[in-house]
């Protein structure tokens, strides 16, 4: 055999950002109150850089003067500390943990993201890219968040809540697991002869069954107090004026950001050396920096009219009215990529005359109604939330049942997506809420 060496050459097409581009991606999927600690950050350490606190007059040119940060600290930090939440308890048991920092770290964040019924709110995935590690080390974390009290903690959804306290009852009912594993729709649909005959057991051994899983708790976090709301600050405010909607951008509350031209005067001549070079870097910087808050601001607010313009039954009638929007076509008609988009509804807040609502919020997934038009997923929890909170607790609701009232108020749905709607809501089923 005959090796030869031979010179090939190949086309490749890599995308490489910026350093203005970088920064303003990361200017514009950031939250108002980090933005306010990255521009404090940012004129500190650049001398072109002046800020102007809202509402003081006070110059930011002392780079980090006390003043500066003090009403700062006014408008966002002076909240009282919250009770003893689901979050503070798990912390408090994580630090006596013997477990490693990495893991004790993402552990943490996982408990940041549990919601009041003490569920985990993002996907594995969102917590491998926001802990920037491997699906090993963010399930090992899960599952010694899992391990604390109370059980049932952290799950990521029902079956897992209940499937979570019978691991960890010392005497559960042995036919338990079994059937909230493989049998949780059969139990809905309430043909309990069938289904004893099926597992091959009595129908008396099936109802203990039935009556040890009543006795789970379906929501954990409930034990503990609720979180304290902290004081959203939103991004924009829409109200009625004249019988039209109108937006208004509440950036009022965020620092005032200028170029120091008497500073920048300074260096307008020829400066050579190491100096030239750091004055031309900072200089730089800070036309970046102004460039994508400019960016930011004005992106923002064209998604916002989007949504306003999208979103006028919502405002009206409120969430059962909410109409699902696709971040495609919303970057289609502003000319924009999706993935700016995106980022643009991410962390932030828009005050309705429905109540306070994050800009995501208004992205749902959508299900057909008989009109040709669609209702999103989070108006049709709604109104099954709603057909369980007015239902006769005597004779609940089945899945069924609740599938019919749907379609006879337009909404053109299946059992089976009423019974992941229900799950999704922490609902049991209508056998398992029977009193």
């Amino acid at each position: 055999m005959i090796l030869k060496l031979a010179a090939e050459a190949t086309q490749t097409t890599q995308l490489n950002l910026t350093p203005q581009l970088k920064q303003s991606i990361f200017i514009l999927q950031i939250a108002s109150d980090e933005l306010v600690d990255f521009i404090q950050n940012k004129a500190t350490d650049n001398p072109f850089l002046d800020i102007e606190w809202p509402s003081t007059g006070i110059n930011g040119s002392n780079k980090g003067g006390t003043a500066g940060i003090d009403h700062k600290d006014r408008w966002l930090n002076n909240l009282s500390r919250p009770g003893e939440t689901a979050e503070t308890a798990l912390l408090a048991q994580l630090r006596l943990a013997n477990i490693p920092k990495s893991t004790l770290a993402i552990a943490q964040y996982l408990a940041g993201n549990l919601n009041e019924s003490g569920y985990l709110e993002i996907s594995v995935d969102e917590a491998l890219a926001a802990c920037h590690a491997d699906e090993k080390e963010v399930l090992y974390a899960l599952a010694c968040l899992q391990s604390l009290e109370p059980a049932g903690i952290a799950a990521r959804d029902l079956k897992e809540c209940l499937l979570l306290q019978i691991q960890r009852d010392s005497s559960p009912d042995p036919w338990a697991a079994e059937l909230i594993v493989n049998h949780m729709q059969e139990l809905a649909n309430g043909n309990r002869k069938q289904l004893a005959d099926k597992l091959d057991i009595s129908i008396d051994i099936l109802l203990d069954a039935i009556a040890y899983i009543r006795t789970l708790n379906p929501r954990p976090g409930l034990a503990f107090g609720h979180q304290q709301q902290s004081y959203i600050q939103p991004d924009a405010k829409v109200q009625k004026v004249d019988g039209e909607y109108a937006i208004t951008m509440t950036d009022a509350f965020l620092p005032k950001v200028i170029m120091n031209k008497e500073y920048r005067s300074l260096f307008t001549g020829n400066i050579s050396g190491d100096i030239s070079a750091y004055v031309r870097n900072q200089l730089q910087d800070a036309e970046q920096l102004l460039w994508g808050l400019a960016q930011r601001k004005i992106t923002l607010r064209r998604v916002i009219e989007i949504i306003v313009k999208e979103q006028n039954a919502f405002l009206e009638k409120g969430v059962s009215c909410l109409k699902p929007m696709n971040l495609k076509v919303v970057a289609a008609q502003l000319g924009l990529h999706e993935s700016t988009i995106s980022r643009a509804v991410q962390n932030k807040y828009i005050l309705t005359p429905q109540g306070v609502y994050a800009l995501k919020y208004f992205f749902p997934f959508g299900v057909s109604t008989v009109s040709g038009e669609e209702a999103s997923a989070e108006s049709i929890r709604t109104k099954i939330k709603l057909l369980v909170e007015r239902e006769d607790k005597k004779r609940p609701l089945s899945d069924q049942q609740m599938t019919d009232l749907l379609n006879k108020d337009g909404i053109q749905i299946s059992r089976r997506t009423v019974m992941k709607y229900r799950e999704e809501l922490r609902i049991l089923s209508s056998r398992l809420r029977s009193y």
